[in-house]
């Protein structure tokens, strides 16, 4: 693994993708936590998160293709209020209220969020072959997501909007007829 000096005046940014990681060592950790503000740890097989509430000062992370589920999520000690930046493009996260309730709850200050090719994320791009399964559609996903997180500006590839009652709202016909309602509850 190759990282790169102090000297090369690179503290902010600390990119260590496809390096197998399953969680960060800890020599890495010490170095480059406290001045760290990118961090792209994307394409590994991480599996433990606990080291990242020492990257105090990280405003943008990258955990893109990692293969994540919510319980790593669950591994993190502590929130993260100074992230503005959250990709986690085509990993497994298969349960949108649990992972989203884990977001605000650990990136309480988040403005940009992309979750394209997961499995709760009906983005009709194809990235994952079961996402015309859902139950959902890509309206109430991003609506969903827009009111459960108050200071997000930019979900996936479009800019936030407000505007639907969240009380219930129309699914994908898949089984069912097309004007049922799913009813929704608050975080």
């Amino acid at each position: 693994m190759e990282v790169l000096d102090d000297d090369d005046n690179y503290s902010e940014q600390l990119i260590l993708v496809q390096q197998n990681l399953r969680s960060m060592p800890i020599e890495i950790v010490q170095r480059y936590a406290e001045s760290t503000e990118h961090l792209d740890l994307s394409h590994n097989c991480l599996k433990d998160l606990s080291w990242l509430s020492e990257f105090e000062q990280l405003r943008y992370l990258v955990l893109d293709s990692n293969r994540l589920h919510e319980s790593q999520l669950r591994t993190l000690q502590g929130p993260l209020p100074q992230l503005e930046v959250l990709m986690l493009n085509k990993n497994e996260f298969s349960d949108l209220a649990a992972t989203i309730r884990l977001i605000r709850r650990l990136f309480p200050n988040l403005q940009y969020l992309s979750l394209h090719g997961n499995p709760i994320c009906p983005d009709g791009l194809h990235l994952q072959p079961f996402s015309s399964y859902l139950d959902y559609d890509y309206a109430y996903y991003s609506n969903f997501i827009a009111q459960s997180l108050g200071k997000l500006k930019f979900l996936d590839h479009a800019p936030v909007k407000r505007s639907f009652n969240y009380e219930s709202f129309p699914i994908k016909g898949h089984d069912r007829a097309e004007n049922t309602l799913v009813n929704t509850t608050t975080l």
